[in-house]
């Protein structure tokens, strides 16, 4: 019980429901079902693109690119499928966009370990790449175009409740599919020699390779369920908007990466879990909508997550600081290293 209390997911656990409750102070429309249900539904691709985060940086990497990942099998895959006339639902879109997402995650693979390079540096070419692929050689206009079979995935409710302000909301039935991958992923990390591998590779990278793990298959398979999460994400969230957009995504990869460093999760490696970087994604959504319906300008959002980025790196590293203090002063001084 100590060590969960004492942990960040629980802390940043307390934080959100301790902001939540605030804006509801503030607001009382906040705290209802349909803004609940709002906020999962709008924080749920972030999510499942978090988790493809939350992986490069336990290996002690940044990746930029998987945005851009997003928009390409997405776009790519709506704009195949109505030339092949598809009047299916949304189930073959994730098949294709996967399938690319793959590809695109293992081309990258293949890049970086070829020629040794460092993910980031990779990430911004690759990241122009996509973007461009898309705007170039598919399209550089929004699609609202349908199949027949998607139209009212929007509205595919599991559970529905009425709203005296905004109608009919309800718990969009993607949240299928964060539970299923969320649960995916955290078995990945902790129970297979993969899981193991990246946490090792982030905490050094030397002392893996000389203990066995395969830095190159590992960082293939890394890479490629990054493109597959990205897909799912893109598809996903065209499917909510009812459109599909080139450039989906773009500008949004800080933010994503930022949800999962306030989750606990660290730049340099080694350290990140899966249900602290959701409690990461959920409490930046929960401060955006909050500011909103606390009559606060959105021009705040940026510089409201960015003092909360800068406040969740800085007490991790202070208390790390005072735990080295403290394991230097009880190590007797004739034992001390100079």
């Amino acid at each position: 019980m100590k060590k969960l209390v004492n942990s960040r997911e629980f802390v940043l656990f307390l934080i959100l429901v301790l902001v939540s409750v605030a804006i509801s102070i503030k607001n009382s429309s906040f705290f209802s079902a349909s803004t609940l249900f709002d906020i999962i539904r709008s924080s749920l691709v972030y999510c499942i693109m978090a988790f493809g985060v939350l992986m490069v940086l336990i290996s002690g990497n940044v990746d930029i690119s998987f945005v851009a990942i997003a928009a390409m099998t997405s776009y790519s895959t709506h704009m195949l499928l109505l030339k092949l006339v598809y009047t299916g639902d949304i189930t073959l879109y994730f098949v294709i966009a996967i399938s690319m997402g793959l590809l695109a995650g293992l081309l990258m693979g293949f890049i970086i370990t070829q020629f040794n390079l460092p993910i980031f540096y990779v990430s911004l070419g690759y990241m122009t790449l996509w973007y461009g692929f898309n705007l170039f050689f598919i399209g550089a206009t929004m699609n609202f175009d349908l199949p027949e079979g998607m139209v009212g995935y929007y509205a595919r409710f599991l559970v529905k409740v009425r709203d005296p302000v905004v109608g009919e909301a309800g718990l969009h039935i993607s949240v299928i599919y964060l539970v299923v991958i969320a649960v995916f992923i955290w078995w990945l990390l902790k129970y297979t020699i993969f899981g193991r591998g990246l946490y090792a590779i982030g905490g050094n990278r030397e002392v893996a390779i000389r203990t066995g793990y395969n830095v190159k298959r590992i960082t293939y398979t890394m890479l490629a369920l990054v493109g597959i999460l990205a897909a799912i994400a893109g598809v996903t969230q065209s499917g909510y908007s009812r459109s599909f957009n080139p450039v989906l995504f773009m500008g949004k990869e800080l933010d994503v990466i930022a949800a999962v460093v306030i989750g606990g999760a660290s730049i340099t490696g080694g350290r990140g879990t899966v249900l602290g970087s959701i409690l990461g994604v959920m409490l930046i959504e929960v401060l955006n909508r909050g500011l909103i319906f606390a009559g606060i300008p959105a021009e705040w959002q940026k510089m409201v997550v960015g003092l909360a980025l800068i406040i969740f790196i800085s007490i991790p590293a202070i208390a790390e600081q005072r735990a080295k203090r403290s394991r230097y002063i009880a190590v007797p001084k004739e034992n001390r290293e100079e």
